[in-house]
């Protein structure tokens, strides 16, 4: 599917995981620097054309971490709107970057809410997940292999 295409896509969230969630609010110190490392990735399931994001996050204070987060969503397509990805020929599924960046956004903001409610009532609740471009962290389109892996 090109940028240009402009058939519609069809898809649904059809489900949210916490892979982790790990906080550790007693190692924090007032005074010092707080670093977030940001990660995305991206899966398939081809026989059930699902795809998944997963975005991390982690917040350290001089290398250590005090809060990790890794939040996944996983996105249902209609049969058409897959084939529109699936490329039977070289065998890969190819998400292209700006839709890949739609789904991501949607998976940080999911992850933004996560945070915000495992921390609600704690001093960790000032630390949150910026409201950057997340798109910037997709530098191409996404292609990824239709044949399972062992």
């Amino acid at each position: 599917m090109s940028d240009n295409h402009t058939r519609r896509v069809n898809f649904a969230l059809v489900k949210i995981t916490t892979e982790q969630i790990d906080l550790v609010p007693e190692i924090i110190e007032e005074n010092l620097p707080v670093k977030i490392n940001a990660g995305l990735n991206f899966g398939i399931d081809t026989g059930k054309k699902l795809l998944k994001v997963l975005f991390k996050n982690v917040f350290l204070q001089e290398e250590t971490p005090f809060i990790t987060i890794e939040t996944g969503c996983i996105f249902a397509f209609d049969p058409d709107s897959w084939s529109l990805f699936a490329d039977e020929e070289k065998g890969l599924f190819i998400l292209p970057k700006n839709f890949a960046g739609h789904l991501a956004t949607l998976t940080a903001s999911t992850a933004r809410g996560i945070l915000h409610n495992a921390t609600e009532k704690s001093p960790l609740n000032r630390f949150f997940i910026p409201a950057n471009n997340i798109e910037e962290m997709i530098k191409d389109n996404i292609a990824m292999s239709l044949q399972p892996t062992a």
